[in-house]
């Protein structure tokens, strides 16, 4: 069998602010295998829909069976999948603020964990069933798009989002001092850090020095370039910092990333299955 992707891109101006994409992976594969999923930036609803994948982080002893429905946030460590057989899973990719706005929970409550999304919203439940019921992708998309507008209607905080989505595509973030940036925006400090925190999941320094080895991440799939040029285009000050900032998120150097990544930036797949000598719940 074929391993195929499905991607819907939003279409229109109020989708394409808050989601990033709704993607599908259907994967068949009989041997056991890792992926490691590192830092990406983003926030996700996944759907699981074979139910047969584990899943484990650098901060628990324990492999536990990913939900049928997982809520994402902002991983500051990666996360790795054990995978065997048939793998079909359906995901919305959100811009991070986006989920404070969906379900009025700081954003910093879903670093670095995989939670059951039944847990955190009870129509998330429905949800799955209804994206089970077809194999077509259009209609699950549709079926995601429909909750999704539901939610977003019914909730508060639409003139904060616009403030906070503001700050949050600003590209010239990453080169600016926190005391610039509260006069551009005219925030105070403790307003700004309040905001970020509770929307983006980290204090404005911190969401500074992920957006650089995000910046980073990209850039090293990029042939062309040295990772002298990669540290200096991700506005590291030297190539110490850049090689110890990137290992704080990963774990792994720029150079012993670039060896062992995939197509696909922040994914490493390893055959046959090498991981810790973990539990499994």
């Amino acid at each position: 069998m074929v391993n195929t992707t499905d991607i819907y891109v939003p279409e229109n101006d109020l989708e394409r602010s808050l989601i990033k994409c709704i993607w599908r992976m259907n994967e068949f594969n009989s041997h056991e295998r890792l992926e490691t999923i590192l830092p990406k930036g983003n926030a996700e609803i996944i759907f699981n829909l074979t139910e047969t994948t584990l899943f484990f982080t650098l901060n628990t002893e324990n492999i536990n069976p990913l939900p049928r429905c997982v809520i994402n946030g902002v991983n500051s460590i990666p996360v790795n999948l054990i995978k065997h057989g048939h793998q079909l899973f359906l995901g919305l990719q959100l811009n991070v603020f986006v989920l404070k706005f969906l379900f009025n929970v700081p954003v910093k409550e879903f670093n670095d964990r995989v939670i059951d999304g039944s847990l955190i919203c009870k129509s998330l439940e429905p949800l799955f069933y209804q994206i089970a019921s077809t194999s077509a992708f259009n209609d699950q998309v549709n079926y995601i798009l429909k909750w999704f507008n539901r939610k977003i209607a019914a909730v508060k905080h639409k003139t904060e989002i616009t403030r906070v989505s503001r700050f949050y595509f600003d590209n010239e973030i990453i080169t600016m001092k926190v005391n610039n940036i509260c006069r551009k925006y005219n925030y105070s400090e403790r307003h700004l850090r309040r905001l970020a925190v509770e929307w983006l999941g980290m204090n404005t320094e911190a969401f500074i020095l992920y957006h650089k080895y995000l910046n980073a991440l990209n850039l090293l799939h990029y042939a062309n370039l040295s990772l002298t040029e990669i540290g200096f285009y991700a506005e590291y000050y030297d190539q110490s910092h850049f090689i110890r900032e990137f290992r704080s998120f990963t774990g792994m150097t720029p150079k012993e990333y670039r060896k062992t990544m995939s197509g696909l930036p922040g994914h490493i797949y390893t055959q046959p299955l090498t991981c810790p000598n973990y539990t499994i719940l």
